[in-house]
């Protein structure tokens, strides 16, 4: 009888350690299918939020030209004002030297 209870014990023993086995093999692809899964999820993550940070730039950019734009045309405009000017002056400049050079010469 004592060999019997002896042979069960073993028997449970055996039992609970193929349990044990069985629960830490489980347990560890549950560690890894979260590992991964976390993974994938922060991958996920970063490349939403890399997209959302282009999209923000794309729209940003877009912005600053709509404002760009028309301070390049006003200043496109004053610059040729300013030529303009540059050439009545310039007109002016040349009639009024001209004229002085004739009268000095002409008073001679």
């Amino acid at each position: 009888m004592l060999a019997s209870v002896i042979k069960e014990i073993r028997t449970a023993e055996e039992k609970a350690e193929e349990v044990r086995r069985r629960t830490l093999s489980e347990a560890r692809k549950v560690v890894q299918d979260a590992e991964r899964q976390a993974l994938e999820f922060l991958q996920r993550s970063i490349a939403e939020a890399e997209a959302e940070a282009q999209r923000a730039l794309a729209a940003a950019e877009k912005e600053a030209e709509a404002i760009v734009v028309p301070l390049r045309q006003q200043a496109a405009a004053e610059i040729v004002k300013l030529q303009e000017a540059a050439r009545a002056r310039q007109e002016k400049a040349i009639t009024m030297v001209t004229e002085r050079i004739v009268k000095a010469y002409g008073r001679s």
